[in-house]
């Protein structure tokens, strides 16, 4: 596989003022309620005919928008993706587990990853996920699992609005997450940056949106009504913003590190995310990268549960006592990296894939080593959105349901746990999250 899906975080606003208007729940939501509506209102007025030649079918005003955009970027010497509209239709599997939330609202337990990279270490060209999109939709795939960090929300979306303008899908047939970016998860940024991504996706909800990471950074302004972002805008390092080149064993040393905000709480995040949820903006809130003592803080300060929670799992990092304590409050858990570290795994490290045991398994079921990974997550309850960018790879993820495997293969994975995360915060963020 090229790479497997990865979380990262980081993200943008604009005009940053750290001054708090301290609303009551009820009239804060009021007026989100009042915004949205004015503000869907005028898309719809505003935004025009459709230029496609199908006739569009559940198409969101923004879908339908001209609004001035970025262009894409990437790696200019990097993956270049097949053309997404050469691969055959395809309907969504029949036989694909979902789980429903605590809305009620049905999550394929498949889903497809889209992390290729930040400005950094950007592996594929522009365009890229704007054809991966397109292709997976195509196959049947509903379940897409995107974040304002990962710099490629505009391609995604682009997809989206012509595969249900060409009747391929329709919005409410989609599972679409985004996620909060570390830069805004002061209260007055939270909805703006929810309302970009939703710009970028050309949709007027999400699905879920998630909390990217625990962790408040400086705000790093954006341009608020122009999709996508220039090749520029750099939310990871904060180095445009602090003027510090990004050294994390230099944060440790003289702490706290410029670019981390700590006058911000998760509370004051998740309180801002719960009001994006009353507004009509998405459907579900969630986390992502909690432990067991900060998921439960978060629950003893809040009425609204997160419908999600997404880490790091596969079988090199189970996760086994955090997925119970989700189960006993009713969270879904959702691994992210599900087959290790793929692409960006460095060569002295341990590989998922390459494991001897998993092959094995894999042989007597006549099934790829990622195959027996994933089922192994359904097994145990957990969804999953692995990235791929190849189209039998895709296709494989696409028939988790059609097979199991016993006890026996299960026990044999099971033993395979070492609490060993390919992601270190700390070399980030300078915050050990895991320890």
């Amino acid at each position: 596989r090229f790479f497997t899906f990865k979380t990262s975080s980081h993200n943008n606003a604009f005009g940053s003022s750290n001054e708090k208007t301290m609303w009551s729940g009820h009239v804060r939501t009021a007026a989100a309620r009042l915004n949205n509506s004015v503000r869907l209102m005028t898309l719809a007025s505003e935004f025009g005919p459709s230029r496609s030649t199908h006739q569009p079918r559940n198409i969101c005003a923004r879908s339908l928008c001209s609004t001035d955009a970025f262009p894409y970027v990437g790696k200019p010497d990097g993956f270049k993706q097949i053309d997404g509209s050469t691969v055959e239709i395809t309907p969504a599997p029949a036989s694909m587990p979902h789980v429903k939330l605590a809305n009620g609202d049905s999550l394929p337990m498949i889903g497809m990853g889209t992390f290729t990279g930040t400005r950094h270490t950007a592996k594929a060209q522009a365009g890229t996920l704007y054809e991966t999109t397109k292709m997976w939709i195509r196959m049947g795939g509903r379940m897409i699992d995107a974040a304002s960090n990962y710099l490629n929300e505009q391609e995604i979306g682009d997809a989206i609005a012509e595969c249900i303008s060409e009747g391929i899908v329709t919005r409410e047939e989609l599972f679409v997450s985004s996620k909060l970016n570390n830069p805004y998860h002061r209260e007055e940024h939270v909805q703006p940056m929810l309302e970009k991504s939703l710009l970028d996706l050309r949709l007027d909800y999400v699905d879920m949106y998630l909390m990217h990471w625990p962790t408040a950074f400086v705000y790093v302004p954006y341009e608020q009504n122009k999709r996508g972002f220039p090749p520029e805008y750099e939310p990871d390092c904060c180095t445009g913003v602090t003027g510090v080149p990004w050294d994390a064993d230099a944060f440790q040393k003289d702490w706290p590190p410029p670019h981390l905000d700590a006058g911000v709480t998760i509370h004051e995040t998740w309180n801002a995310m719960v009001a994006c949820k009353e507004a009509g903006l998405t459907r579900n809130v969630g986390v992502c990268n909690f432990k067991v003592s900060l998921l439960h803080e978060l629950l003893c300060g809040t009425d609204t549960k997160p419908a999600v929670l997404q880490c790091e799992s596969h079988p090199y990092c189970q996760q086994t006592k955090l997925i119970k304590f989700c189960e006993m409050n009713g969270i879904q858990f959702q691994a992210y990296s599900p087959l290790g570290y793929g692409e960006f795994l460095p060569e002295d490290e341990i590989s998922v894939l390459a494991n001897s045991k998993i092959a094995e398994i894999g042989k007597r079921y006549g099934k790829s080593t990622a195959a027996v990974v994933l089922r192994w997550h359904i097994q145990r309850g957990v969804a999953t959105p692995p990235f791929s960018l190849y189209e039998n790879e895709l296709r494989e993820n696409l028939t988790v349901g059609d097979w199991e495997l016993d006890d026996a293969a299960m026990a044999a994975i099971a033993e395979l746990d070492k609490d060993y995360h390919y992601l270190r915060p700390e070399s980030w963020y300078g915050l050990p999250l895991w320890n």
